[in-house]
């Protein structure tokens, strides 16, 4: 590993609001100041420091892939707490950890165009027959913690075993199919930028459209990696 000064997290404050912008990968603050390359990346840490100063309204705009689940629970958390509105813009993309920062706010707007993804919780483990079937209880009772959150907005009539059926299929959606699901105000469709980060790649079912303007040696590893899903 080596350090590398990386960017710093946007905000812009105006007369009644600030704005945040969450991008890149959401990252566990034990790897703040480390990277590869010259990448975006959201933390716990700098979220906490913005919201000391920040006007009793917020608008946190989402541009990511996800990464670390608690990560995210953790800026969720923070934004629930805020005495102020907290609106969250899906600005293209919100997966994963990013959709629990999104659920977190109190009312979510995106494009008819952008994406909401919901999934698995998953996790890197080695050990024995006992050390996995532990953390395949963890991964069960963080999965029941997910419908939770998803549940604060779904549409009226919609259950938690039908929420729970979406995060067990990887189910990605578009603004309009997600405000048939969750309580979403959909705008009029907008470009997606690219700097969502690369836990982009860590999903079987990402749209190309998202992973087309990634390095050329890590999208065809993500379509080996859908291939071999498919066997």
């Amino acid at each position: 590993m080596r350090k590398v000064v990386r960017k710093v997290i946007k905000v812009k404050n105006e007369a009644d609001k600030t704005t945040i912008f969450v991008s890149g990968d959401i990252v566990d603050d034990a790897w703040k100041g480390w990277s590869w390359g010259d990448e975006v990346e959201t933390y716990p840490q700098d979220i906490r420091d913005l919201l000391k100063d920040a006007k009793k309204n917020i608008d946190v705009v989402i541009s990511s892939g996800g990464g670390d689940l608690f990560a995210g629970m953790a800026i969720s958390n923070m934004l629930q707490r805020h005495e102020g509105h907290t609106k969250a813009i899906i600005d293209g993309l919100a997966a994963s950890a990013a959709s629990i920062i999104a659920f977190g706010c109190d009312e979510i707007e995106m494009p008819s165009n952008a994406y909401l993804m919901i999934h698995k919780p998953m996790v890197g483990v080695m050990g024995n027959s006992e050390d996995l079937l532990k953390w395949a209880e963890t991964l069960d009772e963080l999965q029941k913690g997910l419908v939770e959150t998803y549940m604060t907005k779904a549409m009226e009539g919609k259950t938690a075993e039908e929420i729970n059926n979406l995060i067990d299929k990887e189910t990605w959606l578009t603004g309009k199919s997600a405000s048939e699901i969750f309580n979403i105000q959909v705008t009029n469709p907008s470009s997606v930028k690219n700097d969502f980060g690369k836990s982009v790649l860590n999903y079987k079912h990402t749209p190309k459209e998202l992973i087309k303007n990634t390095d050329e040696e890590e999208r065809k590893l993500k379509e080996i990696d859908i291939a071999m899903a498919m066997n």
